[in-house]
């Protein structure tokens, strides 16, 4: 009996015809079948192999390939030297710079958010060369020399910046909730440490999950599809009375 399709191979299947722009009714006149069919294909996330091979040859896409990104598509992160971390503490500037390389932004978008003059452009990229984080080539052509995401921990040099840019974050979250797929939401609550504990697992495995989605869209979708999205996930046991300002009444 042929063994179905896990949820994960389904989803990065979803992924691989929107890249490619090909519809639900388009599969379903290439193989044979009703468009009903293929939906509940999708909707049930529950596919033969022989099913999943034809789909995959209607779109010219190797079965291989298809599970093996869904498998084994983990996110690659860098982290950085001492040396690196020391630097950047010290000229945070270039910390914003990087990061807008990693993330994509293009020298050009950068330069006109910032009206930053060709010589700022050029002299950010050679100091970020200097520091063996880009290679920097003729033409502020550059290659970034760290891989997937930047890798930046709590307690580390960098500390003050990623506790000023989360509560800028948290600020923006905020100000502008209700906003269209914008949600502030905090709650306090007497809990048991096991409820706690499990509240903590299913924080980190929905985060998990998500990372690996945006990866998966990131890796098969234009970027023109993409939306820049943050978010921000906090738990902790937090006694508020002694946290929270209380100050004496003067008669």
């Amino acid at each position: 009996m042929q063994q179905p399709a896990n949820v994960e191979i389904i989803s990065a299947l979803k992924l691989a015809l929107k890249s490619r722009g090909i519809t639900y009714r388009q599969l379903s006149v290439t193989l044979g079948v009703s468009e009903k069919t293929i939906k509940r294909l999708f909707k049930d996330k529950n596919c033969s192999l022989n099913r999943l091979n034809e789909i995959c040859k209607a779109i010219n896409l190797s079965i291989y390939d298809l599970i093996d990104f869904a498998h084994h598509s983990t996110e690659p992160s860098t982290k950085l030297t001492p040396n690196q971390e020391f630097y950047l503490k010290e000229h945070p500037h270039h910390f914003a710079f990087l990061f807008f390389l990693i993330t994509g932004h293009s020298l050009e978008q950068v330069q006109q958010t910032y009206q930053l003059s060709d010589l700022s452009i050029f002299r950010y990229l050679r100091d970020l060369d200097k520091q063996g984080l880009i290679a920097l080539r003729e033409e502020n052509k550059y290659r970034l020399l760290i891989e997937g995401k930047l890798l930046v921990q709590l307690h580390s040099p960098l500390h003050e910046l990623v506790r000023s840019a989360s509560q800028q974050f948290l600020n923006y979250v905020i100000d502008h909730d209700g906003e269209k797929n914008t949600r502030f939401n905090a709650s306090f609550y007497y809990m048991s440490p096991e409820t706690l504990a499990r509240l903590d697992e299913e924080l980190l495995a929905l985060s998990q999950k998500y990372r690996k989605l945006s990866h998966q869209n990131e890796m098969v979708l234009p970027k023109e599809q993409l939306i820049p999205v943050a978010w921000t996930t906090l738990v902790a046991p937090y006694q508020i009375c002694g946290a929270w300002p209380l100050a004496e009444l003067e008669q």
